[in-house]
Order: C-alpha cells, then structure tokens, then sequence
C-alpha cells in the first residue's frame, strides 16, 4: 500500500503504537473486573475503583482477536476484499489453537465453522455481542486513506463471525472511529461522521450512538451516565460506552480508560475500544509508561509496528 507520506512516518509511528499499546493496557486494566459489578469493583479496589496495571498483566480475547485480525491484514491488506477475507479466515482458524484467553462463543463457533470447511461468507452467527467491534480498529490504520475499502472490509470482516445489524454497524464505526483517530479528529467531530457511514446498517446502533453523544454532553455524572447507556455486552452498547468516555475525557487517555473500566459490564472490551480510539488520536504518549510496563506480552505488540508500517506505506 503507498498512500501514505514518508514524512508522516514519526507521527504515523507513534499513533500506531498509541491504537497498539492503548488498546492492550486498556484490555488488560479491565480483564480482572470484567464479570464484576461496579459495587464488587469498590468493594475491593476501593471507592474510586481500579485504577493502575500490577506487573506483569496479561491481555485477553480482545487484544488477540485484534492481532489476529492484523496477522491477515499483514498476510493481504493489499489484495480485493474477498481474497483479503480467506486470509483473515485462515487466521481465524490458526486462533483456535492459541490460548482461551475468553473469547466469546460467537467468534469460537464461527472460527469452528470455518474449520469445518464452511465459507467465511456464511461462517458468522446472528448475534450482537461485541467480539467483531473489538478486533476492527486495527483497520482504521491500514486502510486509513481508503474509507471505501475501510467500511467494507470493517463490515464483512465483521459479519464473518458476527452477521447481526447492530454488531456489522458497529465494526464499522470501530474501524471508522480509528481511522479519523489516526487523521487527528476530535472525538466530538467524530459523530456526524459515525452518522453517516453506519445509518443505512442499523437504527439500533445509531440510537445507541445519538444516546452516548447527547448522555456525554449532558450534565449526569460519569458512573450514571454509563449505567444508563447499559453494561456493554452488546456491540452497540460497547460502542457507545467507549465513546461516552472519550468524549468525556478527549485528551486524557489514561482518566477515560479509568472511566471505561469502571461499570457493570464488559470493562476489558469497553476499555479497549476506548483505549484504541483515544491512543491512535494522543499517540504513544498518552499511554501511561508505569502501563507499558507492567503489560505482559508487550514485545508481541512492538513486533507487529513495523510490518504494519511498511503494509501502510
């Protein structure tokens, strides 16, 4: 691919880290509070929840799903979707052999039908939770100076293992979301365009999204306007959650990770979308250094930055 400047290359670096590492620190501060309710998260990491990553922490499904996907890209971002598809699938299939890091059944059932032989066009199950949000992002870099390519292959990537309308809206914003990271647009002048490249998908998405923008701008506080935007289960609820807090928190990575973790609900896949968004904006500098640290597994991260930016360039 040779869209982009070779006098980008400093700043373009340093986003891809931020989206990278942003996404895997995010990942792993929500992994132990996932399955918790927000009163369980206080009561045993005190009254402003959990807030720092201890050494050593690992990522979960998310993060991995979200290298598998760039595994494929690296395999064939260059080729027609559908030939760019059969090599996100093979991956798909090499996944299964990799740790249970708790994937959803969804993701695991389609990957097994395409183990079976069954063809990605019809592998995906008809359910919304978030598995093919969380993994999208990755795209938003790739295919950052083609958004047809982008809104294609975001929603039939997507429909490989998740095909209802909610969950292919919002791949499709996921991936969006980064690419106009990644151009420098402010969370807040991300809506209209979030508008418009998912309204002919799913109205249940954008009324999901219109609720995070207008529940963000409004004066509720943070915890009760996130439970009134629900628990994150869902891809367009995560959706809406993660971009809650970046709205309000735009400039500080680390407050609208917090932010994100701390619910009832999907914290490690709320955080992570969040995480990507906010860390391909900010760039690596945002990302709290104490966070690259303690993260488990970074030089998986770091290996991937350079073949991804020679598919980029």
């Amino acid at each position: 691919m040779s869209t982009g400047s070779m006098q980008d290359t400093p700043d373009i670096e340093k986003k891809l880290r931020g989206y990278l590492f942003g996404t895997a620190c995010a990942d792993a501060l929500g992994r132990p509070v996932e399955h918790f309710t927000l009163e369980q998260i206080k009561e045993k990491f005190g009254e402003k929840g959990i807030l720092e990553l201890p050494p050593d922490s690992p990522w979960t499904d998310d993060t991995q799903l979200m290298l598998v996907l760039a595994r494929g890209l690296l395999r064939g971002s260059e080729l027609e979707i559908p030939d760019l598809m059969g090599k996100i699938a093979e991956e798909l299939v090499l996944w299964l052999d990799e740790p249970d890091l708790g994937a959803g059944a969804t993701t695991k059932g389609a990957a097994l039908n395409l183990k079976d032989g069954i063809h990605w066009s019809n592998s995906g199950l008809n359910s919304k939770t978030c598995g093919s949000l969380m993994r999208v992002g990755i795209l938003g870099f790739i295919f950052r100076n083609d958004p047809e390519k982008l809104i294609k292959a975001a929603s039939i990537s997507g429909r490989i293992t998740h095909t209802h309308p909610a969950a292919d809206a919002a791949s499709v914003a996921g991936a969006y979301a980064v690419k106009l990271a990644f151009d420098g647009v402010e969370p807040r002048e991300m809506f209209e365009p979030l508008l418009d490249v998912t309204k002919v998908i799913s109205h249940e998405f954008i009324q999901a999204l219109e609720n995070s923008y207008n529940t963000a701008y409004s004066d509720i506080g943070d915890e009760e306007g996130l439970k009134k935007l629900g628990q994150g289960w869902y891809a367009d609820e995560t959706f809406a959650l993660a971009y809650f807090c970046i709205l309000r928190y735009p400039n500080d990575y680390k407050k609208a990770v917090q932010t994100a973790v701390n619910i009832t609900g999907d914290s490690d896949s709320v955080a992570s979308v969040a995480g990507g968004i906010l860390g391909a904006r900010l760039g690596i500098d945002a990302v709290p250094i104490s966070w690259i640290e303690a993260l488990k597994d970074k030089e998986i991260l770091e290996e991937m930055v350079r073949p991804l930016l020679e598919k980029y360039f």
